[in-house]
């Protein structure tokens, strides 16, 4: 999942809430620290021991800061798959399934996995679409599978996808975007910032751009032992986790969005994002539930109705 947007003029008005930050080593933070009392190994220390924040104002310093930008340009790529439908006509429409397969590297000598954030959405898509291939008859519209690159420094990948889509926008049904859905709430998780989900709750991140879409989610999850928690959603949620992974992009195209999502934990983008943290019923929950959704989504006789698209919401919102 995505610290921000990848264009920062339109994605500020949604990510007002999230502050930049600044990294530096241990040597410029013992010479902020000195006259303080405090050193830099002693904070640790007790933020290791309680778990719990140690903040306080350093008077009489000043800090000067010179931003430098490198720039350095490499091509990514997506990855698609594709299964078409069945019926003559409605097989040129697509419903598309989505999550990440990039992750943030490693910092010096220490590897972050990603084994939830977001090998657990990449996994999911697999399945799913092995799924839809196994399937004697296919669901009306066709599918597509797409794991998407860049998201983690900005979302490019799926940008990149709805400026050059492999079917028109136009005949793009809805996104169903999965990323990091394999873990369940720990000791330290379900603060503010670090919102977990239990072992049969997941968030669903909308805005409701389609009633519809969200009239079809809600019987699935009637029928699910997955519970639905939409807490998280819109725009205006502090944390705007509706405009930090790759739906966020078909939603600037008036395309209807479902995002799952089991929670922010305390491992986020970190070196203990593991495997061996992964709860792998819970992700076959949700797995299964998304497919669900696709199917409807596919088999529906007639279109999506976009009734709140993201064109309008300058004059209504």
């Amino acid at each position: 999942m995505s610290l921000k947007g990848s264009n920062d003029e339109a994605m500020n008005p949604f990510m007002s809430a999230m502050p930049k930050v600044i990294f530096i080593n241990r040597s410029v933070a013992d010479a902020l620290l000195k006259g303080t009392g405090n050193t830099l190994e002693e904070l640790q220390k007790i933020i290791d021991s309680t778990l719990k924040p140690h903040s306080f104002l350093i008077p009489g310093k000043k800090l000067k800061i010179t931003e430098v930008v490198l720039s350095e340009e490499k091509t990514l790529n997506n990855v698609a798959g594709y299964i078409e439908g069945r019926d003559p006509i409605l097989k040129n429409e697509v419903v598309i399934f989505s999550g990440h397969y990039d992750h943030i590297g490693g910092s010096g000598e220490k590897v972050n996995p990603g084994a939830d954030d977001n090998a657990s959405g990449c996994a999911a898509l697999l399945s799913i679409a092995e799924a839809f291939q196994s399937m004697k008859k296919k669901p009306l519209r066709s599918l597509l599978f797409l794991w998407v690159s860049g998201e983690e420094i900005g979302l490019y990948g799926s940008e990149s996808y709805v400026k050059n889509p492999l079917f028109p926008l136009e005949s793009t049904i809805a996104d169903l975007n999965m990323d990091m859905i394999g873990r369940v709430k720990a000791i330290a998780d379900t603060t503010d910032n670090t919102p977990m989900t239990g072992p049969n709750t997941v968030f669903v991140i909308t805005d409701s751009q389609s009633k519809e879409l969200r009239s079809i989610a809600d019987d699935i999850d009637k029928k699910s032992q997955l519970d639905f928690d939409y807490t998280l959603s819109g725009k205006d949620h502090p944390l705007q986790l509706f405009a930090r992974s790759d739906h966020y992009n078909f939603v600037k195209k008036n395309i209807p969005v479902i995002f799952f999502t089991t929670g922010l934990h305390t491992d986020y983008h970190s070196p203990r994002d593991v495997v061996e943290k992964i709860d792998f019923n819970k992700m076959e929950l949700v797995t299964r539930t998304m497919y669900e959704i696709g199917l409807e989504v596919a088999n529906s006789k007639t279109r999506l109705v976009v009734d709140n698209p993201f064109s309008s919401w300058g004059k209504t919102k």
